[in-house]
């Protein structure tokens, strides 16, 4: 990590083997895909270079992230996406016996991923509580988890993020719904996906590449950027989704208007 970052004109200026990327705010805001972003996406598949997907994004599985992005005009297949849905699974899988109960907060994708990984979702005696984004999150499920909580389940956050890009401004992110959570409970969360380096570990791995080969695009510092460098690998801030927050102490190796 560099004390200041390097403004690039193009991405071209670097050297690196293998992309690593978001998605939200990176390739597509919403529906609508980030000026560029298809056309840059499409020049690497036809060079050769290989990428993969990292979204803190656990609303859906990453075949359906894979047929959006096909949608948009970009190759993927679903061993191109990885989520944090899927790296709270394994933390899941490593924590709790098949068959222990779990409340859960998020999409009826996300409930069928821990129904088929062996686990009961449950209203009450919940060993963990696990929570995603869920636009339908309300006081109702919140006096559940806080419940569950009090009677010692575990809070376990997919992701962090406090807002996510929108084609049309900003949304709240599951990392808010966690957070207004752990403010009732007073429980502290876990926090998977970014900026954990979990998940850029697992796409390195099924890239086939080291750190030092790839390069880590993303929106956000805190999660994106941040996870980038605790992998070890190079990070790339795009203008294209969140905002630069001057305050922030997270600082990328490089800024890109976009890509």
């Amino acid at each position: 990590m560099t004390s200041k970052p390097r403004r690039l004109s193009s991405i071209d200026e670097l050297q690196f083997s293998a992309v690593l990327s978001d998605l939200d705010g990176v390739v597509y805001r919403g529906e609508e895909p980030v000026p560029g972003a298809i056309a840059r996406f499409n020049r690497w598949r036809e060079t050769g270079l290989p990428y993969c997907f990292v979204t803190n994004n656990a609303e859906k599985a990453p075949a359906a992230f894979a047929d959006k992005i096909r949608r948009l005009g970009i190759d993927c297949v679903p061993d191109q996406v990885v989520t944090s849905g899927e790296i709270a699974l394994e933390y899941v899988r490593r924590t709790f016996p098949k068959g222990v109960g779990l409340y859960v907060i998020g999409t009826q994708a996300f409930k069928d991923s821990v129904v088929e990984a062996g686990y009961d979702i449950v209203e009450k005696g919940a060993a963990a509580v696990l929570v995603a984004l869920d636009r339908n999150f309300n006081y109702a499920m919140m006096a559940t988890a806080l419940t569950n909580i009090l009677g010692g389940a575990q809070l376990i956050g997919t992701n962090p993020d406090l807002v996510r890009p929108l084609s049309n401004g900003f949304e709240p992110g599951a990392g808010a719904i966690t957070q207004s959570i752990a403010a009732a409970s007073g429980a502290t969360p876990i926090f998977m996906g970014k900026p954990e380096a979990a998940i850029i570990e697992t796409a390195l791995s099924r890239l086939g590449f080291a750190p030092s080969q790839a390069i880590m695009i993303g929106d956000q510092l805190e999660t994106d950027i941040l996870a980038g460098q605790r992998a070890g690998v190079t990070s790339v801030f795009v203008e294209t989704g969140v905002p630069l927050d001057a305050r922030a102490v997270v600082t990328p190796d490089y800024i890109l208007a976009s890509l």
